[in-house]
């Protein structure tokens, strides 16, 4: 509220009191402060109910921070998803009754790097049903102290199996240790940890460079089936220094099998900055994809004096890829996961600027390329038409 000075108040009642009557300057003087009042309760009124103590303050002020938090509208075109109060990285989607589910890391800094302590402590959760109304779930697998994963979780990946679904994550230790575990759910709420956790993909492997008690790579896990088998490539780092993406399969999600590193990276050019930002980081946020007897593999990989974050390398097997033969993928995209098929076509989703955006792929292309979607009729032909099942 403004208020005038003292010398100017008075001069505004001089001017009043040269054209009004006292009597009658009272009479308005008395129904203006009465309208005031009354347009101040109309106005409370309008608002709804008002709290009369502390314990209805508290009631109102939590339905509506939940509302806030749990009903999402979204540019999707423009903007994307995120989260109230912070942002995404790696993200899971599947698709369960209608609604497509969202898994990621919720990123909440306000400077730094999430390997401080405190930050990226579980996964966010939130459903769509056409990419515009989000609802936001309560967040699920929190890090569990004095384990293999009581520092962060990272990076999950879905797959159903049957009648549940199996979630591959990245725990991370105190000493900044990574490892990947496993967990299960029905209903993608409530999710059972293994207790066969960790795989330790890594361990005692003649190409790895992983210790228990140090930084190490092992993290990003993604699942794809094919043949009878699970197949989970993952970021690792190699004896030579050099980040690799590496693969290992199982038909049971209890033994596994080793093949090593099948796409390797540079073993020199990288240079840490505190707050990071470097200009070169790992091979990471990687996908396996099968199209019509071709295997494509896109990653994530930051290079010295390039722009480009999102690649795609083409191979005649799912066990080899050759770095060198990368190519630009998706023009300012990161991390990239398929949300639905349709016939040689993909929705696809990854995160830009903390959120989630959707593009689009032709795998049928001699060279597929993704870009961003411009349209929501793009968007609900993912959602009004039969999905394809996946090759």
């Amino acid at each position: 509220m403004l208020h005038r000075s003292s010398s100017q108040e008075e001069k505004t009642r001089h001017r009043a009191n040269r054209f009004v009557p006292c009597g009658r300057r009272l009479f308005l003087q008395a129904t203006g402060a009465g309208m005031i009042a009354f347009l101040f309760q109309s106005r409370n009124w309008a608002d709804g109910p008002q709290a009369t103590n502390v314990i209805e303050f508290q009631e109102k002020l939590a339905a509506m921070r939940e509302h806030h938090y749990s009903h999402r509208e979204v540019d999707v075109i423009h903007t994307g998803f995120r989260p109230v109060g912070g942002h995404v990285a790696d993200f899971a989607v599947i698709h369960h009754q209608g609604r497509f589910h969202f898994f990621y890391i919720e990123r909440r800094l306000a400077e730094g790097t999430p390997f401080y302590p405190g930050h990226e402590i579980y996964f966010g959760h939130a459903s769509t049903a056409d990419f515009t109304q989000w609802i936001v779930h309560h967040p699920v697998l929190l890090v569990r102290p004095g384990s293999w994963e009581d520092a962060h979780v990272w990076a999950p990946c879905i797959v159903r199996r049957g009648d549940e679904y199996l979630m591959a994550y990245t725990g991370i230790n105190q000493h900044i240790s990574q490892n990947i575990g496993l967990a299960s759910s029905t209903d993608l709420f409530n999710w059972q940890r293994w207790p066969t956790n960790p795989i330790s993909p890594c361990k005692d492997k003649s190409w790895s460079f992983w210790r228990e008690d140090g930084i190490a790579s092992c993290r990003d896990p993604s699942l794809c089936c094919h043949d009878g088998r699970y197949w989970m490539i993952f970021t690792a780092n190699t004896k030579e220094g050099a980040s690799c993406i590496a693969l290992a399969s199982t038909d049971d999600f209890q033994t596994w099998r080793d093949h090593g590193p099948i796409c390797i990276g540079p073993a020199t050019g990288y240079e840490a900055n505190l707050e990071g930002n470097h200009p070169q980081g790992g091979l990471e946020s990687a996908n396996l994809v099968r199209r019509d007897g071709r295997w494509f593999l896109t990653v994530k990989a930051k290079l010295r004096d390039c722009q480009i974050r999102s690649w795609i390398i083409e191979s005649d097997r799912l066990d080899s890829f050759d770095f060198a033969q990368r190519r630009s993928f998706w023009p300012g995209g990161t991390g990239v996961e398929i949300v639905q098929d349709q016939g040689q076509n993909s929705l696809l989703a990854t995160f830009s600027a903390g959120h989630i955006r959707f593009g689009l792929v032709d795998w049928s292309a001699a060279k597929p390329t993704a870009r961003y979607v411009e349209t929501r009729e793009e968007l609900l032909a993912y959602v009004t038409r039969p999905a394809t099942p996946r090759r």
